[in-house]
């Protein structure tokens, strides 16, 4: 049995007989039918196509956007309320017609950052809950992020993230870490190329922190990636850096040997240490590779990868050069 024939197997087993394809699923299904890599021959209205894409789509490690709201379902069950009302229903102490009063209110919540309590408190005609609001707002994660990216080859790309806090912490409400999910996204949103597990401790809330990682990537070049910090816990708490390839330059596919200048031949004497050159008495000067690298080699810690072919029986490798 090969690949196609093993999946169509699995999708007939016995525990998804009673698995069926709902109309409003069909739309989604035939959008990853073209995605997955094993062709399905049965029609979509097939249970066991329906299986068999889910299978596949489990084993391709997607749904980005599907992993986000399964994350922000857990928090609406754990805080109890919806992503949709305010932020401020995480902090104890707000009366719930204030709480209310905000989500009347057709402000963004990034919005909030820029206003001064007066003006908070002007904004819910209480005045007396401004400075209370105000000091919520800024105790609410909010993280900022910078991010270097550099490609290692045709189709791997270093990235260096900088996140920065920028919210004041206060152990009654944060205790004293605050995890968060580093998702990097492709640029519909579908797949997660990157995820891992951030705990920011309040010692180092004033510091910058910095993660480095790597991703793949693909021809053609997609114009983004997507960089997305969320919180564990906080409902709202989502950072998002877009990361431009507009300007990005990969590695050329089958880049050229260096060019093997046409150097003097550089002496032994150059060592400038007798010992060293007691190891070179069966010539006076080193061979056109090893007069090339010799300055890189010889009198720096650079990182080297060499590889050149050998020429001549019984001298010594210009390896021989780093010891």
């Amino acid at each position: 049995m090969g690949d196609i024939e093993l999946c169509r197997l699995f999708s007939l087993s016995e525990e998804f007989k009673y698995v069926t394809v709902r109309q409003d699923e069909k739309m989604e299904l035939a959008k990853l039918l073209d995605r997955v890599p094993i062709p399905i021959t049965e029609s979509l209205e097939e249970p066991s196509a329906k299986i068999n894409v889910l299978l596949q789509a489990y084993i391709s490690q997607g749904w980005a956007q599907l992993a986000e709201k399964a994350l922000n379902l857990c928090k609406m069950v754990t805080k109890r309320m919806w992503n949709v009302q305010t932020p401020l229903r995480q902090f104890n102490g707000i009366p719930n017609e204030i709480l209310m009063k905000l989500e009347k209110k057709d402000l963004a919540w990034d919005r909030y950052y820029d206003l001064s309590s007066q003006e908070i408190g002007e904004l819910i005609r209480f005045p007396k809950m401004g400075r209370t609001l105000h000091r919520f707002v800024h105790q609410f994660p909010k993280l900022n992020l910078a991010a270097h990216v550099q490609p290692i080859t045709r189709i791997v790309l270093r990235v260096e993230l900088t996140i920065t806090p920028d919210f004041q912490w206060e152990d009654k409400v944060h205790g004293y870490v605050e995890p968060f999910w580093v998702i990097i996204e492709d640029n519909d949103g579908e797949y997660i190329l990157h995820h891992e597990y951030f705990l920011l401790k309040k010692q180092y809330v004033d510091e910058d922190h910095n993660l480095n990682f790597t991703v793949p990537i693909y021809e053609p070049l997609p114009p983004e990636y997507f960089i997305c910090v969320v919180s564990d816990k906080w409902l709202g708490s989502q950072t998002v850096l877009p990361i431009s390839f507009r300007h990005l330059i990969l590695p050329e596919k089958y880049p050229p040997p260096t060019e093997l200048l046409d150097l003097q031949p550089l002496p032994v004497t150059a060592l400038r240490n007798p010992s060293y050159e007691a190891l070179y008495q069966d010539f006076k000067h080193f061979n056109p590779v090893q007069t090339q690298v010799f300055t890189v080699l010889y009198n720096t810690d650079d990182n080297v990868l060499l590889a050149a072919p050998i020429q001549g029986v019984g001298r010594p490798s210009v390896l021989s050069l780093l010891y």
